[in-house]
């Protein structure tokens, strides 16, 4: 079996600063990365480096990056064949700032990720008959979302939903899922609270299998359909770049979820992919590897 993934694929343009510039100001940058982004790539990308077989429906542009796209994912052993080429869009793409701490502000243009529609999902419902688990997140249309949500349904597989960027429009009524992956703002967001206990606590009416709040280098903390709250801290690193730090725990929690790991193992094995993932550049070329995971795990501890 597999992980299904349904997302975005996105060229990021990123520049490291000194500080996030504020309104109306301008800053040079120490130095630019232009790498290969996007929440759904990258969580499909961090899932099969998690040691995961994934299959990837995304859109792309009819023009270099695209094609350049297709083949990244084919070089990690990601097939290209679910990848659709849009003739009105161009590949999508991100304007990124990071500063010395490693924080960082994004500003993306979806092009061709917004072309993705529900027909094509079902043009390629085999992928959904041959998956265990799907993977979501909200960088294309929320109509294809929903509509990969009853998908789902309708062919046994456990849904995993990052709702990041985060839009109002979600719900869990609409976004039937099994687990829902918030970081702490996200969370805010949606619970209308700072206090990470109590929004956990108000996802208890939705019936979800698990409720996950990554918080960076604060505890992962994490709710269970029973309601019984657990929390996870994630190995002490010195963060360089934070970007793609929740697409490589996503990937990495729905890889070991996978292979049959129970709950809170997969939540530590999935902080240890994202703590290893703020220690270098970049979102993908940051992701770690099984191994390097499994390394990691058995030095820490």
């Amino acid at each position: 079996m597999s992980v299904l993934v349904i997302g975005s694929l996105i060229v990021d343009n990123t520049l490291y600063v000194e500080k996030i510039p504020k309104k109306g100001e301008t800053l040079i940058a120490q130095s630019s990365l232009r790498s290969l982004g996007g929440k759904g790539a990258n969580q499909a990308i961090a899932t099969r480096l998690a040691g995961a077989d994934v299959n990837f429906i995304g859109c792309v542009g009819d023009d270099s990056e695209g094609i350049l796209y297709k083949n990244h994912l084919e070089n990690h052993k990601i097939s290209s064949s679910s990848i659709i080429t849009s003739d009105q869009e161009p590949t999508g793409s991100a304007f990124i700032s990071v500063d010395e701490g490693g924080e960082n502000s994004i500003v993306v243009n979806p092009g061709a990720n917004h072309a993705l529609t529900p027909e094509h999902l079902d043009k390629h419902i085999n992928l959904f008959k041959k998956s265990e688990i799907m993977l979501l997140q909200l960088e294309v249309p929320m109509e294809t979302i929903t509509h990969a949500c009853h998908l789902a349904r309708a062919n046994d597989l456990s849904v995993l939903i990052n709702p990041s960027p985060w839009n109002p429009a979600f719900n869990t009524e609409d976004f039937p899922c099994d687990v829902l992956i918030l970081n702490e703002i996200e969370a805010a967001q949606i619970s209308g609270t700072l206090n990470m206990t109590k929004s956990l606590e108000s996802f208890r009416p939705f019936g979800l299998n698990m409720i996950i709040i990554t918080q960076g280098s604060e505890p992962t903390l994490f709710m269970s359909g029973s309601g019984q709250i657990m929390k996870s801290r994630p190995p002490s690193v010195k963060v360089k770049d934070t970007v793609g730090a929740g697409d490589a725990f996503t990937g990495a929690l729905a890889a070991s979820l996978l292979e049959g790991r129970t709950v809170p193992q997969s939540i530590h094995f999935a902080n240890t992919a994202g703590s290893i993932s703020v220690t270098k550049a970049g979102a993908q070329g940051a992701t770690p590897t099984k191994k390097e995971i499994e390394s990691f795990l058995s030095n820490y501890q």
